[in-house]
C-alpha cells in the first residue's frame, strides 16, 4: 500500500469514527422522543398523530390547514380528519382566515384547568440547559438544526415516494355506462 492509499484509508477511518457518535446520538434521541411522545399521547387519550398536530398548532399564531398537512406529512383530507377529532375533543378550534376566506386556520386550546403538557417538558429542558455555556449551546443548536434539516428533507422525500407509489398502485375502476349491468337479452317494451 503506497502512502496515498494509506492516507485515504486513514481519512475514511477518521470520518467513520466521527460518524458513529452522530448516528448513536440521533438514534438515542429519536428513541427517547418517540417513547415520550407515545406515552404523552396515551396519557391524554390521543393518537400520536393528534398529539403531533396539537404541538404544531400550539403557537401564538394559528396555522393554516395546508401548512399543517405539510408539516405532519399527511394529505389535506388526513389532516382534516385529525383536526376534526381534536375539535370534537375540545382541544383545537378552526375558522376561516379573516384576510383570505378560502384559507382555514387551526389553533390549539387547552381544556379548562389544563395546560399543554409539552410545555412542562420545554421548561424542564430549559432548566437542564442552564449548565451549558453559550458557546456549547450554539454548537449543540447548530448540530441539532443540521440533523433536523436532514430528517425533514428525508421525510419529505419519503412522503413524495409514498405518494408516487400510491398513485401507481391505486386500483382503477373500469368505466362503464349506466346500463352495463342490464342483461342485453332483455329489451325494453
Amino acid at each position: 500500500m503506497d502512502e496515498a492509499e494509506a492516507q485515504a484509508r486513514l481519512e475514511r477511518d477518521r470520518l467513520a469514527d466521527r460518524r458513529w457518535p452522530a448516528e448513536a446520538l440521533v438514534g438515542r434521541l429519536a428513541v427517547a422522543l418517540r417513547r415520550h411522545h407515545h406515552e404523552q399521547a396515551r396519557l391524554l387519550g390521543l393518537r400520536e398523530v393528534e398529539l403531533a398536530c396539537l404541538q404544531l398548532v400550539d403557537r401564538p399564531r394559528a396555522i393554516s390547514m395546508t401548512a399543517l398537512a405539510e408539516r405532519l406529512g399527511l394529505t389535506r383530507s388526513g389532516t382534516t380528519t385529525v383536526v376534526d377529532r381534536l375539535v370534537a375533543l375540545g382541544r383545537a378550534v378552526r375558522w376561516q382566515d379573516d384576510e383570505d376566506r378560502r384559507r382555514t386556520v387551526v389553533a390549539a386550546v387547552a381544556p379548562p384547568g389544563e395546560t399543554a403538557p409539552w410545555r412542562r417538558l420545554t421548561e424542564q429542558l430549559a432548566a437542564r440547559q442552564d449548565g451549558f455555556t453559550d458557546e456549547e449551546l450554539r454548537v449543540v443548536t447548530r448540530w441539532i438544526v443540521a440533523m433536523g434539516d436532514v430528517l425533514h428533507e428525508r421525510g419529505a422525500r419519503l412522503t413524495d415516494a409514498r405518494d408516487r407509489l400510491a398513485r401507481r398502485t391505486r386500483p382503477t375502476t373500469p368505466r362503464t355506462n349506466l346500463y352495463s349491468s342490464v342483461d342485453s337479452r332483455h329489451t325494453l317494451p
